[in-house]
């Protein structure tokens, strides 16, 4: 039974006093009183009255029967109170009074006065004057005291020791976690005083614990009844001397009235007078005048380490505090730990001061804040400052450089200036186990960008400034542009971002890829090394460069540029590096270079500097640090202290763990406030902060001849009005007129039209290699149609059903139409009509594309890639691949795009392949006298026989020479195979096409760019014989299609022969009764084809409603439904045939 132990010990002393002085007590029953479960309970109290049932002088008796029991027993000089109702407590202390009895109580619920009622503790006032004694001798003057509605009287003790406790009353035991998280968290205190019950006590030291606020360099001190059940480490307790062992208030009662017996034993006590005369003495106020000790929590166990009587304290064992250190916290503000990397050093590299300058804004804010009431005004804000790498990171260095301060880096972490040392200082974190937020100021990686990657990352800065590039030139109306970046991680993201922006937009990046970029981080004389790369921009005569180049590498760049020739207006500068413009501004022996090239030139820059906040911070740190004109990063630095105080500062208020990581960067993620750079929140689902607009700013030059920056608008990326001007935007030849992209005010190529002459030598090779492609071709194909193909075809007597594969073969008629439309003579008279289409059917790409910058070979790799499938399909059909080794399912697929591809590949791309592939050897045009001079007609920037076109050369050639044959070869081929296809073409017309389809892209190559009129002349008549023929042959076996290929041709002849008229006269651009004329030509024949048809050619094709679609593409495209008998009989020799069957 739990009172035991506590009940013989008090028995004895009970026993003794009997025995000596033969004193009867009165012990009132809890039977109908109102009695705090805490000190007392009924099976307690039925525990101790059984044992006192041996002592015949000790009487019990409940509240309601009190009169009886001292009518009863009149000798009694004593009665045991064990009720705390201050009701109860007032009636018998009264009662006492009146029946000349001792009042003995555990602790009165009222102020005693001259009546018979005495407590067996000490009073309160005493208790707080050793409390505060302690708290005095500590120098504690701060903190959060708790105390319960009980004890309301000890706000005044507080009040009068200092004023600046914060004193939280306990309503209730069940609002005390609401209480330490809502409140006790927002108050960053480090020393906690608690006075209240002890299960409250017991609650809120779990609470405190669960917060992490019982933690090293902060304090806790309890009074006797908080302390019980307390086993906290480094705890202090002030108790009453002779107590400090008790466990509860029980057996604090039993130890109390046996001190006091033993005290009344020592005396000789006869009668009531005497007794109360030594009460009176020994308890001065009606209180138990007592010594007190200070415990202190130790290893789990309580140990007596020093004494207070009178208020003066005295030590004399081993005092240890909360984290088991012997440190004396301090009364002040909690203490909030940040860190910031913000030295000078790169690691083996030349050391840079702009992240210190730019931290500077990070020092301010901490400061602001520290000192203010505004945000976390109960806490103090530290920042270990980190030297780890500020632009140029070094992994092992960076490792040992962190490991070596683990402990510093606290709850959150300002990253270095550059980005790849913030991405590397990232993995750094990592790969220590170090889970923090980090907070980036400026870098501007596009990879950073991801929270999927870097989760516990956001930062004031954004990759999407370098994509908006494009919108700015755009809107001045650039078009070409050149670019060179640093190769490593900022620059190759900075780079990715802008060329796919300005890809979007339709402005051309100029210089080659291997010319757009050189190392990182590379001094003068580094930059020096990549003349070649530099010379290679100029060369390309392109004004506008893109700069991204970090500094002070910037500077050498631009020197360079100066040295090799460039002066000012030659080029205009976008920087890319928001730190460029005040980096050149270093007044040094080279300034006068830069000035002279970085006039007006132009960057865009996340604002900073915003609003009265802006200004503000900007003169603290130009006041603190002796700076005329600090580092715009400071802003987004100052920017980010703030974002990251807001953040714990709502956490706080909220009762948030604020030390959980991913807490509180989700908290980051969230937080909104108006900062130096304006409105600050972070984009959802990214790392990057939202924007509203960027600055449009350029360098001026002051009287001094020294740069400084100046703001001329704003862009709005996504406002309806793009650019807000506030003064302006000049050029280098200080006018708001834009010079022309290119220095050579209207070249199209990186060299002076002048220089550009006709290359007869390259001339006479293109009209070789054309006519001996064209004569090869005629040969193979005749020599094909007389061994394989001189079939006739049969008539097509009877009406099907049309199926998908004639369709095709109305398609592709339509489709030849306008090819030989655009292989014609220029017809400029009608471009605002076909040129477009016609264009891209023919592969025209010059006209449909911008084949500039190395996109002439993409299309070429494409069409090498259509080639390569086109002979892997001809040969699958033709050994019939797909029927021997159906088993895998590669085959059986190739046969079923066989199907599908070859009339395409074969039939409808003869044309822009054979036409492409011969564009590579089009060089008859050069700057110089050697074929290496010469360059590509299609785009200048590349020149012939050399480097790339030499390959691409030799891999035209051969591609020739796979396709042709294949093509002419399977053209009459597929009908062969298709079991459902109703027209069919006569071979012979298949060659005579590719006959004429191979002259009119010979003469495309030659005679039209020597001679156009002749060309024209030329292009009529063949194509007028050309109609001629297949009206007369018929060439399938249908008349309709018959019919309308001969009027194609014809409307072609139509066209050509007005378009040769054009050339002729000299008429340039639309000519208004020649549109006439060929409208009036077209209509016509449409008109007198249809009329013609209804009259003579009967409809053989007919569609029925009730076929089900889903079959008839599976007839169409089934793999295995091929009629291989052709193609058997093919190979044993056309003597075989006579005609061959349909279908």
């Amino acid at each position: 039974m739990r009172l035991s132990l506590i009940t013989v010990r008090f028995i004895f002393g009970i026993l003794w006093l009997v025995a000596c002085n033969a004193v009867e007590i009165i012990a009132v029953s809890p039977d109908d009183l109102e009695v705090s479960t805490e000190l007392w309970n009924d099976s307690d109290f039925m525990t101790l009255s059984e044992s006192f049932q041996f002592l015949v002088d000790f009487h019990i008796c409940n509240y309601s029967s009190v009169d009886f029991c001292a009518q009863k027993y009149p000798s009694s000089l004593i009665l045991l109170d064990f009720s705390t109702d201050f009701y109860i407590q007032y009636s018998l202390s009264r009662f006492c009074h009146d029946h000349q009895l001792i009042h003995l109580v555990y602790q009165s619920s009222f102020k005693y006065s001259d009546n018979f009622t005495y407590s067996t503790i000490s009073s309160l006032s005493d208790q707080m004057k050793a409390f505060l004694s302690l708290m005095d001798h500590f120098n504690w003057t701060q903190g959060v005291v708790f105390n319960n509605k009980e004890n309301y009287q000890i706000k005044e003790f507080f009040f009068n020791f200092s004023s600046s406790f914060s004193i939280l009353t306990i309503e209730s035991y069940e609002d005390i976690e609401n209480l330490v998280n809502q409140t006790v968290t927002q108050l960053g205190a480090t020393l906690y005083y608690i006075l209240v019950s002890p299960i409250e006590s017991i609650k809120l030291q779990n609470a405190l614990k669960k917060q992490k606020l019982l933690i090293s360099d902060n304090g806790i001190l309890l009074n006797q009844d908080s302390a019980y059940g307390c086993s906290i480490d480094g705890s202090l307790i002030t108790t009453e001397s002779g107590m400090e062992f008790v466990s509860s208030s029980a057996e604090h009662y039993y130890q109390s009235i046996k001190n006091l017996l033993n005290l009344i034993l020592q005396n000789p006590i006869e009668t009531f007078s005497d007794l109360l005369y030594f009460l009176e003495s020994e308890f001065p106020n009606h209180y138990n005048k007592a010594k007190y000790s200070i415990v202190n929590i130790q290893n789990g166990k309580r140990v007596v380490i020093g004494s207070i009587v009178d208020r003066k304290i005295n030590f004399f064992g081993n005092l240890t505090f909360l984290g088991s250190t012997s440190t004396l916290p301090e009364s002040k503000k909690k203490v909030l730990e940040l860190s910031i990397t913000a030295g000078t050093t790169n690691p083996g590299a030349v050391p840079s001061t702009t992240t210190k300058l730019a931290a500077m804004g990070a020092f301010i804010a901490q400061d602001e804040i520290n000192a203010g009431n505004a945000i976390l005004p109960n806490f103090q804000i530290t920042m270990f400052n980190f030297d780890c790498g500020v632009s140029l990171f070094n992994s092992e260095f960076a490792t040992a450089c962190y490991k070596h301060d683990i402990g510093k880096i606290g709850l959150s972490h300002l990253t270095a200036f550059g980005s790849n040392v913030a991405i590397g200082q990232y993995q750094v974190f990592k790969n220590l186990s170090i889970t923090v937020p980090s907070i980036g100021s400026t870098n501007g990686d596009g990879s950073l960008a991801s929270s999927a990657n870097y989760p516990l990352y956001v930062r004031l800065y954004t990759s999407l400034i370098y994509s908006k590039w494009s919108i700015l030139l755009n809107a001045l109306g650039w078009k070409k542009i050149v670019a060179l970046y640093e190769y490593d991680t900022w620059g190759i993201g900075v780079y990715q971002a802008l060329n796919s922006s300005m890809q979007s937009v339709g402005i051309d990046i100029i210089n080659s890829e291997n010319s757009r970029h050189i190392p990182g981080n590379l001094d003068r004389n580094g930059v020096k090394n990549y003349t070649s790369v530099l010379q290679t921009i100029i060369d390309t005569q392109v004004r506008l460069i893109v700069l991204m180049i970090q500094c002070p590498m910037c500077n050498y760049v631009i020197e360079a540029f100066y040295d090799m020739g460039l002066r000012r207006g030659d080029i205009v500068i976008l920087a890319g590096s928001q730190d460029i413009l005040a980096s050149i501004a270093t007044n040094d022996t080279y300034l006068y270079k830069r000035v002279e090239l970085a006039m007006s030139m132009t960057r865009l820059s996340v604002p900073y500097w915003v609003g009265t906040i802006g200004e503000k911070a900007k003169n603290d740190i130009s006041v603190k640090y002796s700076v005329a004109t600090p580092n715009s990063f400071g802003c987004y630095y100052y920017d980010s202290f703030y974002l990251i105080a807001h953040a714990m500062d709502f956490m706080i208020n909220r009762g948030y763990d604020y030390t959980d990581p991913y807490q509180l960067m989700l908290t980051i993620r969230n937080t909104k406030f108006t900062g130096c750079s304006g409105l600050i929140s972070i984009g959802k689902g990214t790392n990057d902060r939202n924007f509203e607009y960027f600055y449009i700013e350029q360098t001026k030059v002051d009287g001094q001849g020294i740069p400084y920056i100046h703001l001329v608008g704003k862009l709005w990326p996504f406002g309806t009005q793009l650019i807000s001007y506030v003064d302006t935007f000049l050029y280098p030849d200080e006018t708001p007129i834009k010079p022309t992209d290119l220095r050579n005010a209207n070249e199209k190529c990186p060299f002076p039209s002048k220089d550009v002459k006709t290359f007869v030598k390259g001339r006479m090779l293109v009209f070789g290699i054309c006519f001996t492609v064209g004569l090869v071709t005629v040969i193979i194909t005749f020599f094909i149609w007389k061994k394989w193909w001189n079939i006739p075809i049969e008539e097509l007597r009877d009406k099907q059903e049309i199926s998908f594969q004639d369709f095709i073969v109305g398609v592709t008629i339509a489709i030849e139409f306008v090819q030989f439309c655009n292989m014609g003579p220029d017809f400029s008279i009608v471009e605002p009509f076909l040129f477009s289409v016609s264009d891209l059917f023919s592969m025209n790409l010059e006209s449909v594309l911008k084949l500039k910058n190395g996109v002439f070979w993409i299309i070429v790799d494409v069409v090498y890639g259509g080639i390569a499938l086109w002979v892997i399909l001809c040969l699958v059909v033709l050994y019939e691949l797909d029927e021997k080794w159906k088993f895998l399912w590669i085959f059986r697929l190739l046969g079923w795009l066989g199907d599908i591809l070859m009339p395409i590949l074969g039939n409808l791309c003869f044309i822009p392949f054979v036409s492409i592939c011969l564009d590579v050897f089009l060089c008859d045009q050069s700057i110089g006298d050697n074929f290496t001079d010469s360059f590509l007609s299609v785009d200048c920037y590349y020149f012939c026989w050399k480097d790339t076109h030499l390959i691409y050369a030799i891999f035209s050639f051969f591609a020739l020479l796979a396709y042709e044959p294949f093509a002419v070869f399977c053209r009459p081929l597929w009908q062969e195979f298709q079991p459902i296809l109703h027209v069919k073409t006569l071979p012979l017309y298949l060659m005579v096409k590719t006959i004429v389809q191979i002259i009119i892209i010979v003469l495309s190559k030659t005679l039209q760019r020597a001679q156009s009129v002749a060309h024209g002349v030329v292009y009529v008549i063949l194509m007028a014989g050309y109609a001629i023929f297949i009206f007369k042959m018929k060439p399938y076996n249908y008349a309709r299609f018959s019919w309308w290929q001969g009027l194609s041709i014809t409307g072609v002849v139509w066209l050509s022969f007005l378009s040769a008229i054009g050339l002729g006269v000299g008429i340039q651009g639309l000519s208004i009764p020649l549109l006439c004329s060929w409208l009036m030509g077209w209509i016509i024949l449409v008109f007198l084809g249809l009329y013609i048809q209804f009259k003579k050619f009967p409809s053989m094709l007919i569609t029925k409603s009730t076929r089900d679609t889903s079959t008839l593409f599976r007839f169409a495209f089934t793999f295995g439904n091929k009629s291989k008998s052709s193609l058997h009989s093919i190979n044993k020799g056309s003597s075989q045939h006579k005609t061959m069957p349909i279908g």
